[in-house]
């Protein structure tokens, strides 16, 4: 029998090199590996037509995201809206294939009887509701502030629409907590799929405290201002690794001589930070779906200090030393610095981590479809 699936990503996934990216790009690979045969369905803004995909994919098929003043004033999200597509449509119903939609993004084909698939799967990367909620609560910026209000209010009500799909996969414990209450659609969890294969046993003590992630993004930025302002007074060396144009943030960690900058540019280059930090710092108001990069911490580094936000509801609490104050922060840190990850804590997490397998999980799609 032929496995063949349609996937259609909400943004082009390659390089994986933020979150949802991270789960699409190594979802596919690991089916792919798996003998399925994928028809890759792509909104393309920014990130061109990476040649990369199609080692996986039997056919690639890219879209123009309409983001046109109208698609924003509309009662469906703008997010969804913006990615209502005729032509995808018409190339869904070219075969008869299991369709995954990744993301709320992706699921304006749900509405209605245009879509012919009888199987649909939706990947849930977060409660995108509350994730926007987090951003209003955030945001400094008037005009953004209010787009983000309106656009949570509009994704709690288009949620009712997600009980047309056959299943919903949650990316975390207490996402599909909620799914089982809010919707009367089948859902079941799924963890995050990722490029890790085996927990890393680091034995020596790593030198400094690390805090990496997408500087662009406003919840980053303001963790990273906050970290710099707390450890530019202490005598842990810090580094502050992504990329940013914040000349504000620049400024402040180059006046301390204990913190540091670093650009990223790699997942290698990532990795061997992880594996050279002694503390991974993971700091966020916006408590959403699970923080991919928190996972590749627990397979590649040592300690993993955080607040309630970033692992509320993931299951992976007991992995991580959690604070949720400043003077708390201080105090775990300094503690941590004068320690050493100890083989028992190691061996604690390899067995936790195991449950973010990519074969036990794709193993698990394969069953959801019937492959």
């Amino acid at each position: 029998m032929t496995k063949k699936l349609n996937i259609v990503s909400f943004n082009v996934p390659y390089p994986p090199d933020f979150g949802g990216a991270i789960d699409v790009f190594y979802k596919l690979k690991s089916l792919s590996e798996a003998g399925v045969q994928i028809d890759l369905h792509l909104f393309e803004y920014g990130r061109g037509r990476p040649s990369e995909l199609e080692k996986y994919c039997d056919k690639v098929f890219y879209y123009k995201r309409d983001r046109s003043f109208f698609k924003g004033i509309q009662l469906t999200p703008y997010i969804v809206a913006s990615r209502k597509n005729k032509e995808l449509i018409k190339n869904l119903n070219a075969s008869a294939a299991p369709v995954l939609f990744e993301g709320v993004h992706t699921t304006a084909p749900l509405k209605g009887k245009a879509l012919k698939s009888e199987v649909t799967l939706v990947r849930m990367h977060n409660l995108e509701h509350d994730y926007y909620n987090g951003l209003f609560r955030s945001e400094p910026n008037v005009l953004k502030k209010l787009f983000y209000w309106v656009e949570a209010k509009r994704l709690k009500r288009y949620q009712k629409n997600l009980n047309a799909a056959r299943m919903i996969l949650s990316i975390s414990p207490s996402d599909q907590s909620y799914f089982e209450k809010n919707l009367s659609a089948e859902s079941t969890f799924v963890p995050a799929f990722h490029h890790n294969n085996k927990v890393r046993h680091l034995k020596k003590k790593g030198y400094f405290a690390l805090f990496h992630g997408d500087l662009s993004v406003w919840d980053n930025r303001k963790a990273a201002h906050f970290l710099v302002g707390i450890f530019g007074k202490l005598d842990i060396p810090l580094i502050i690794a992504g990329r940013t144009e914040d000349k504000k943030l620049l400024e402040k960690i180059e006046l301390a001589k204990n913190l540091k900058f670093i650009s990223l540019q790699n997942q290698e280059q990532l990795d061997d930070l992880l594996q050279r930090a002694h503390i991974n710092i993971f700091w966020s108001s916006n408590a959403s779906g699970i923080k991919i990069k928190l996972l590749n911490a627990l397979f590649n580094g040592r300690f993993c200090l955080v607040n309630n936000p970033v692992v509320e509801g993931s299951g992976l609490e007991d992995l991580c030393e959690v604070v949720d104050d400043e003077k708390s922060l201080v105090y775990k840190a300094i503690q941590l610095m004068d320690v050493e990850f100890s083989d028992e804590q190691y061996f604690h997490r390899k067995e936790k981590m195991t449950a973010y397998d990519n074969k036990q999980n794709t193993k698990r799609l394969l069953e959801i479809l019937n492959f």
